[in-house]
């Protein structure tokens, strides 16, 4: 049973699953990611996510590691381009507890200057260690160049100038303005009662007062070839199309496209690249779609006397796409692949809340599994076809490190 039920006026998508272990996961979903975020604040929202944890009106920061690990339960947090996410999983017996805790990490942290001074140091090692990952540096880079012009080129994390430029002020504004009940939505998903659960929510969370305040985010595709040095023995290179938004019925054919040219080990690429010829350990095509644009990747990494070898039998297999399409037994891979992937996000409760808030968030409300299914089960030759028409037929954008 899902549905979406209103808690102080905030949006609750309630899934029960019953099982035997009596667990349940609950999110905080707000919607301010590094999109919403002006060029001079890149990364905020980040180390927003990092203070919470500090202090809340009601815990320390011990508190609240000691309180959720004593009692069963994982309590974290992650933010991403379009959204902040502050979760916690456990058992239902500790339900009123946990929704606490949860509470006021995300609608009652107080910031202190020493904490602050603390965690912006925190980010900057992190923002550093990035330089020391090959395929993190790499993303980065590639999404900077591939969508300069628009709030997508700027990385989750910022940069060390940005960081360094917030102020423990400009961060209390901030969260005011963004982190408020209008923009939250709430996922909670297991074994427990629907009753219980609003009840201590409607408890323990704020009023939400009307609608959330909404950023507009335009978004801009650039063509580019860009080469970075890089201390690495191996060349990294990402290969970039421009697709479209997530909500949009065709993602299920870029899926299945991707699938088929380098998402799976029976994919064409990993076939003719890695297995055939042997010319790098890793090669894989993904989508990577947000709320108002999107793209196909490419991306391998080899070593540098095998760069051009890679690239060309990359384009020939392209080629080969575009002038014979796919074929019938590579659509009934896809439909399988496709159907496999939906029905695994029932494997955890983890995976369920996820789902259910990808639905609130890009389409507005849950969508019906035989909606789904239905759209997968549509999918043809010609479908898939045509998406690769329309992608492969653009010119590239390629970013690469260079030993």
């Amino acid at each position: 049973m899902r549905k979406v039920i209103k808690a102080n006026n905030i949006p609750v998508i309630y899934e029960r699953v019953s099982d035997a272990s009596g667990l349940f996961t609950m999110s905080v979903y707000f919607k301010r990611g590094s999109v919403q975020e002006p060029d001079a604040l890149n990364g905020i929202s980040h180390l927003i996510e990092h203070m919470v944890f500090r202090k809340t009106r009601d815990y320390t920061s011990e508190d609240i590691s000691k309180l959720s690990e004593m009692y069963g339960g994982y309590l974290n947090a992650f933010t991403s381009k379009e959204v902040t996410c502050f979760y916690i999983k456990g058992f239902r017996e500790n339900l009123e507890l946990f929704i606490k805790l949860l509470a006021n990490i995300s609608f009652y942290p107080e910031f202190t200057q020493d904490d602050f001074d603390q965690e912006k140091r925190i980010i900057i090692d992190e923002i550093n260690s990035t330089l020391d990952n090959p395929e993190e540096f790499l993303g980065e880079i590639s999404e900077e160049k591939f969508f300069a012009g628009c709030s997508l080129q700027n990385p989750v994390s910022g940069t060390v100038e940005s960081v360094n430029s917030i102020t423990i002020e400009t961060l209390q504004k901030y969260y005011n303005e963004n982190y408020t009940p209008e923009n939250c939505v709430i996922a909670v998903c297991g074994d427990v009662d629907p009753d219980d659960t609003i009840k201590l929510i409607s408890d323990n969370f704020p009023q939400s007062g009307g609608e959330a305040l909404k950023v507009e985010n335009s978004i801009v595709y650039n063509t580019f070839s860009h080469d970075t040095q890089f201390k690495s023995e191996q060349v990294y290179a990402q290969m970039m199309y421009p697709a479209f938004q997530y909500s949009d019925d065709r993602r299920f054919a870029l899926g299945g496209l991707g699938m088929i040219l380098g998402g799976l080990m029976s994919s064409r690429l990993f076939q003719v690249v890695r297995e055939k010829h042997g010319l790098c350990y890793n090669i894989e095509c993904e989508s990577v779609l947000y709320s108002n644009g999107g793209y196909l990747d490419i991306s391998y990494s080899c070593a540098p006397e095998n760069n051009d070898n890679v690239m060309k039998l990359t384009g020939r297999e392209i080629d080969k796409l575009l002038t014979k399409g796919i074929s019938e037994e590579e659509l009934v891979m896809v439909k399988n692949q496709l159907k496999f992937s939906y029905y695994s996000n029932f494997e955890s409760l983890d995976s369920r809340a996820q789902m259910n808030f990808r639905h609130i968030f890009h389409y507005g409300k849950l969508l019906d599994g035989n909606l789904i299914l239905g759209l997968v089960d549509s999918l043809s030759i010609k479908s898939v076809n045509l998406i690769a028409e329309d992608l492969f037929n653009k010119e590239f954008s390629l970013c690469r490190l260079l030993p």
